[in-house]
């Protein structure tokens, strides 16, 4: 089975957004390229990055020609999408980072071509584990995929039969108050095959939006 990582990053941020610790653009991103370039050098997975500041991330043209089989590059800004218009005025930045996983997998080629397990992956984490990890493992088998710890949104997964729910932005809870975390928690609810994940260890990485860095995802 083929493997899609969208990985999600905001170079530049929105200062109306709530819960955002890093707001240096160039701290953000070096914190995304060195992630990046571990996930193409360090593993074989189709990678889909997906950018909603605008930022082209023109440092890796090398990479994006090199990898160009299983490497895209898909940018927009969020303000100037038309279907985005309902984050204007948004104080949540998950709810922005689920409307750019839903345009990656409606836009993206590689995904179109693969159609097969998608991961979300937030951009500046990198996962040394998940390639041995999941080779494993027969994703087939799986409706969806989360991390260990069910109240955080690091990571999330899903058979591409069930991305147009687990991924879509516009569905949305009467009783969702902003926080994605509660989101990707009561979606995979709904299924019964959910690949739950080891606690993976991680080279300690600076979060967006909280001063204490993590060390696992």
């Amino acid at each position: 089975m083929e493997l899609t990582i969208i990985l999600t990053t905001t170079v530049k941020v929105n200062n109306n957004k709530s819960y955002i610790f890093q707001r240096d653009v160039e701290e953000r991103r070096q914190t995304y390229v060195k992630s990046i370039l571990q996930w193409l050098s360090k593993t074989n997975f189709k990678i889909v990055l997906v950018e909603n500041s605008g930022y082209k991330f023109d440092e890796l043209h090398n990479e994006k020609e090199l990898y160009k089989d299983r490497f895209e590059v898909i940018t927009f800004i969020e303000n100037e999408v038309t279907c985005a218009k309902h984050l204007q005025n948004n104080r949540s930045k998950g709810d922005s980072e689920i409307f750019a996983i839903y345009y990656a997998f409606r836009n993206s080629k590689l995904i179109r071509k693969s159609q097969d397990f998608i991961i979300k992956i937030t951009g500046r984490y990198f996962i040394n584990e998940l390639e041995e990890y999941l080779s494993n493992i027969d994703l087939k088998k799986y409706d969806c995929l989360r991390q260990e710890n069910a109240d955080r949104c690091e990571m999330v997964g899903s058979a591409y039969k069930n991305c147009d729910h687990i991924f879509n932005h516009t569905i949305i809870a009467d009783n969702y108050y902003g926080h994605i975390e509660s989101i990707w928690k009561n979606r995979i609810a709904e299924y019964e095959n959910v690949l739950i994940c080891k606690q993976f260890a991680i080279e300690k990485t600076q979060r967006g939006g909280d001063e204490y860095p993590f060390y696992d995802i």
